[in-house]
């Protein structure tokens, strides 16, 4: 009897650690899932935080700012432009932008009615500008100082002048042009005038500037073509009704004439093709009568080609049959009225088509090689001669 108690007791103490351990693995089961449980919980929220939350909110926000804020093409948000016109390139308060012959009427009245000043300020072309049907009226040189006109390769064309100023004007405030009377640093670059004409009764007549009376000019790029000079001027008593003389002195295709002692001129690449000029005397393809600043060198890679010079020396006591041959030149006419061609020649400048007719005499043509003026050695000695 005590051995079955003992076998029971033994049975029931072995049940009981089998219960024990059974208890023990089910809880390690337990907590082993509940932290997988964890992990796999808190992995996919992690990860939307980086693909699926801040790039959806990126995309959307920023291109459709930039549709709203840059709708046109030429960058700005109402669709004007930084410049005049139609081109946004130019800064207005460097440039005037001339598209049209109405623009460049415009730009005229600025000048000449509004007094507006153009100073260090670039006046540029972006088309052919034909005035057929307008009658140009001389720019007023105040309104430019270091100003330059930009043609853009363009052209100007059928710009006509009927100018005949006051009675009792100086002779600084006479010259008929594109400009009339210069009196600052003007620069002209990359620009053709064609089929241009000047009515004109007075001195130093340019298709570009009339007269210039301070600063400095320069010109690069540029090309006259097909310019006439025409007119009458009363002169010895002989008024232009009756007859009288072709138009006075100080004419040719660029600049009529440099008063100032201290003013030139430079050209560069610079032609002149097809112009007909009358006057008194003082014509030339570039400069009807510079002061002693302009020689030579003032010329390169320039041209004079298809020229014709009608001038009269007038039925004066100042005057004798050879005086015109010291006032007509190819090129230039200088202060010493010496002959210059052959210098320009050397400097890489040439000519061809040169014509010289003789008002007085039936008008007598001669070409630029028979009709040439003293040399400088011959001036120098008359000047010293005094």
């Amino acid at each position: 009897m005590k051995k079955f108690l003992s076998l029971t007791l033994c049975l029931a103490v072995l049940l009981s650690c089998a219960l024990i351990f059974a208890a023990c693995d089910n809880s390690g089961k337990t907590n082993e899932t509940e932290a997988n449980t964890s992990a796999k919980t808190e992995a996919p929220t992690q990860a939307p935080a980086d693909d699926a939350t801040e790039a959806p909110t990126e995309t959307p926000t920023e291109a459709p700012t930039e549709e709203v804020t840059d709708p046109d093409e030429d960058g700005t948000e109402d669709g004007t432009t930084d410049g005049s016109g139609d081109n946004g390139d130019y800064d207005p308060e460097y440039y005037v932008v001339i598209n049209s012959a109405e623009d460049l009427m415009n730009f005229n009245k600025a000048v000449n009615e509004d007094g507006e000043v153009y100073f260090d300020m670039t006046i540029v072309l972006t088309d052919d500008i034909d005035l057929t049907g307008y009658t140009w009226v001389p720019l007023d040189g105040y309104a430019f100082d270091y100003t330059t006109f930009d043609g853009n390769g363009h052209t100007i064309s059928n710009m006509e002048i009927v100018h005949e100023p006051e009675q009792g004007t100086l002779a600084d405030q006479i010259g008929a042009g594109f400009v009339g009377v210069a009196r600052g640093d003007i620069y002209f670059e990359d620009i053709t005038f064609d089929n241009c004409k000047v009515t004109a009764y007075e001195r130093a007549i340019g298709c570009l500037i009339g007269c210039v009376t301070g600063g400095t000019m320069s010109f690069e790029n540029v090309n006259v073509k097909n310019f006439t000079v025409d007119g009458w001027m009363d002169y010895a008593n002989q008024d232009r009704e009756n007859g009288g003389h072709p138009i006075s002195f100080r004419s040719a295709g660029f600049i009529g004439h440099i008063m100032a002692a201290g003013s030139s001129a430079d050209f560069y690449n610079c032609h002149v093709d097809g112009i007909k000029l009358s006057g008194f005397h003082n014509m030339a393809g570039f400069i009807g009568y510079a002061s002693q600043t302009v020689d030579e060198y003032c010329f390169e890679d320039c041209s004079v080609s298809n020229a014709e010079f009608t001038f009269s020396y007038c039925m004066s006591d100042s005057y004798t049959v050879d005086m015109p041959r010291k006032f007509v030149s190819v090129f230039y006419n200088a202060a010493n009225w010496a002959d210059n061609i052959d210098y320009c020649i050397e400097q890489g400048n040439t000519f061809s088509s040169v014509s010289y007719f003789d008002w007085t005499d039936d008008n007598k043509e001669y070409t630029a090689g028979e009709f040439r003026s003293w040399t400088r050695e011959e001036a120098d000695a008359a000047a010293a001669a005094g």
